[in-house]
């Protein structure tokens, strides 16, 4: 087994589901949206020489459980705080896989949120970039969550995700679901590739946008999924109304609580 498919082997035993290496010389000429506080690959660690892509799939929505403390700042770190499980949760996973490189193999490696993951998943092969500005994969849909692992091993890039999953969907030939779905209309229709980054998606109208506020408007707590004063479970309206997602509700999540 060669250093790629050992290191599959165990992201996959590590509790992840997707795994993929983008080209990180190309990942160094991405754009990115400002204010997400978001970097090239070589700002976050300069010798790294792959860019490693792995995905855990959300098969409950208690893993989207996000606390903040009300304030002005956005996710990237701004005046309020902000702490999100599964941020926290791919983030511990992808420390013991670093960890195993390091101490089975000598090798250097780091998890970060900080480089534009999603691009990185498409590159890696493993999604396509959606209407929703999510990544779409086949098999789970808009409903994993990512992270990006910077290594000094150098591993073969997979070739970029080729298939356009949106214009496949016959569900979705009249009108995307995801954008009929929010109830904000904060989803630009149509196409991602084209739309400058950052711009797709109307922040302001966005519900996750106002859980940061310190008085949340009515309109807002329509759609906040609130379980204590400051904490919440993330919108994911758009996501969930994606049909590729739908083999999470038929498949896994019956087999996760036992139910099949």
């Amino acid at each position: 087994m060669d250093l790629k498919e050992e290191i599959r082997s165990k992201a996959m035993e590590k509790g992840f589901q997707l795994f993929g290496v983008s080209d990180i010389n190309r990942m160094e000429d991405v754009e990115f949206p400002p204010g997400r506080g978001l970097v090239k690959p070589s700002e976050f660690m300069p010798d790294a020489k792959s860019l490693i892509v792995l995905g855990m799939v959300i098969w409950d929505e208690g893993m989207n459980a996000a606390i903040s403390t009300p304030g002005t700042g956005d996710f990237s770190g701004g005046e309020a705080e902000y702490y999100n499980l599964y941020y926290e949760t791919v983030e511990t996973r992808a420390w013991r896989l670093a960890q195993w490189l390091w101490d089975d193999k000598s090798i250097k490696a780091a998890p970060t949120h900080s480089v534009h993951v999603k691009v990185a998943a498409y590159l890696a092969g493993l999604g396509f970039i959606g209407h929703n500005t999510q990544v779409i994969t086949p098999e789970y849909g808009p409903r994993v969550r990512w992270i990006a692992l910077l290594t000094t091993a150098e591993l073969i890039p997979n070739q970029p995700f080729s298939r356009n999953l949106c214009a496949e969907q016959p569900l979705c030939q009249k009108e995307s679901l995801c954008v009929k779905a929010c109830p904000y209309g904060a989803i630009i229709p149509g196409p991602s590739q084209g739309v400058p980054p950052g711009e797709k998606v109307i922040y302001d109208k966005c519900v996750v946008a106002h859980e940061l506020e310190k008085d949340i408007d009515h309109k807002w707590e329509k759609h906040i999924r609130r379980i204590t004063e400051r904490g919440f479970m993330e919108c994911t309206i758009c996501n969930l109304a994606c049909p590729y997602g739908k083999n999470v509700d038929t498949h896994i999540i019956p087999r996760k609580r036992g139910l099949a």
